[in-house]
C-alpha cells in the first residue's frame, strides 16, 4: 500500500495495490495504522482520507471491517471520507453493506 498526503488539499490518501482479502488485510491494517499513528500524519491537518481502492477487483468480508475501521478513524478526526473504485464487484459490497451511507464513493473510468 501507498499513501500521498497532499497539503495544499489537506487531503490523505491511501491507495491500496490490489484485493482486500483476508489475506491480505493483517498486513494492511498493520501498514494503515502505524501510518495514522506516524508523526508525518499527525502534524499535517488533513481533512479528508481518499481510499483509492480502483486496483481492487475484490473485497471480502475482513476487507469490509477494515474499511469500518479505517472510516471510524477518520470520522474521529473529522474527516471527509471519499472511496474511489473502479471495480463492480467492490461496488456491489459496499452498497450492499451500505458503507456508501459512511463514504461518498466515487466510481473511477
Amino acid at each position: 500500500m501507498k499513501h500521498i498526503l497532499n497539503t495544499d488539499s489537506q487531503t490523505l490518501t491511501l491507495v491500496f495495490t490490489g484485493d482486500v482479502l483476508s489475506t491480505n488485510v493483517g498486513t494492511l491494517r498493520q501498514e494503515i495504522f502505524t501510518l495514522l499513528e506516524s508523526q508525518e500524519v499527525k502534524r499535517i491537518p488533513w481533512q479528508t482520507l481518499d481510499l483509492d481502492l480502483t486496483a481492487s477487483r475484490l473485497i471480502d468480508s475482513m476487507g469490509l471491517n477494515l474499511l469500518v475501521s479505517v472510516i471510524k478513524l477518520a470520522r474521529n478526526r473529522s474527516a471527509k471520507v471519499v472511496g474511489r473504485i473502479a471495480s463492480p464487484n467492490v461496488q456491489r459490497a459496499l452498497l450492499f453493506t451500505r458503507l456508501n451511507t459512511q463514504m461518498e464513493l466515487v466510481m473511477a473510468a
